[in-house]
């Protein structure tokens, strides 16, 4: 992931702001109090401005955004793509004349000089380094103050407070499920070789799954890795697992095969499948859908066993 240590000197000539605000940044001097012409970078701002009713005139990523988020699709029927998230289009993005750009740090802190000489900029903070907040509470953080720069608190308002409500029932399930203080990881699975993909801690997915007092039976904490792989004696060496598989792998030939069945967490029918095809950064409205999954996949469960 690249730091933004070594652009401070240029930060101070040009007069750019290196945001104060932990979620925040990378900053503009001025942001407009009400920005009318939006533009998102990328999968996450895209989600926090469609969660706020915001419709962006330009959106990096817009068709990868459509197929596999989804999430407010309605307010992009009239966006122009910006291209990929990782390198957009500039040439497109100044001929839209925005009023703000909003991206994050992870991807976009490298274009910021660029971008601030175009309009306004907003670059949220997204990082895997171990941290006090979790992306959960990283996203509700981003969507409060996106939500006061644009004047959207009522619709930033309902999203979280549908966040809260699907966050307790989760707790409730894994309660009345025995899951509290036993391991319980969030995997996605490669059906054709046998392994599993851990995520790291600071992940959306990951995040979640940690809400529920379960403990993570392979945290993942190293700022620089977003993954990374285990094997099936893995699992085997751990007979109190309960694992949720992400990515919508339950008609998978491999979960109905000998090699599965003979697991402990196979036997004991400990496990669920997620259906969300993104899982590793969203904002609030993301959090809200991924947790409904773990909920339902959790009172899918077979009975804990072993008081």
């Amino acid at each position: 992931m690249t730091r933004g240590w070594w652009l401070f000197p240029m930060l101070c000539l040009t007069g750019w702001l290196q945001a104060a605000e932990p979620v925040v940044a990378y900053r503009s001097v001025t942001l407009p109090e009400s920005p009318r012409r939006v533009v998102s970078l990328d999968d996450l701002s895209t989600e926090l401005l469609v969660s706020l009713a915001i419709e962006p005139v330009g959106v990096g990523n817009l068709e990868g955004y459509r197929r596999w988020v989804g999430l407010g699709r309605e307010h992009l029927t009239r966006s122009q793509s910006l291209g990929s998230a990782q390198q957009p289009n500039l040439e497109r993005l100044v001929a839209l004349k925005p009023d703000l750009i909003v991206g994050v740090s992870s991807l976009h802190a490298p274009l910021f000089e660029r971008l601030d000489a175009i309009a306004p900029t907003l670059l949220y903070r997204v990082s895997l380094a171990p941290s006090t907040q979790d992306a959960v509470s990283a996203g509700e953080r981003m969507l409060t103050h996106l939500a006061g720069l644009t004047g959207r608190q009522r619709q930033a308002g309902r999203v979280l407070a549908a966040l809260r409500h699907a966050l307790a029932d989760a707790r409730a399930v894994a309660e009345q499920q025995g899951i509290a203080r036993e391991p319980l990881a969030v995997l996605y699975p490669l059906v054709h070789q046998g392994l599993f993909i851990v995520s790291n801690e600071q992940t959306l997915v990951v995040s979640l799954a940690n809400r529920l007092a379960g403990r993570n039976p392979w945290p993942l904490t190293e700022a620089h890795a977003l993954h990374r792989r285990i094997e099936l004696r893995d699992l085997a060496r751990k007979p109190d697992l309960n694992l949720l598989f992400i990515g919508g792998f339950d008609q998978a030939p491999f979960f109905d095969s000998p090699l599965w069945r003979a697991l402990p967490v196979a036997r004991r029918h400990r496990y669920g499948f997620l259906t969300s095809p993104y899982w590793s950064y969203g904002g609030p409205w993301s959090a809200t859908v991924i947790v409904r999954q773990m909920a339902d996949a959790l009172r899918a469960m077979g009975p804990r066993q072993g008081g």
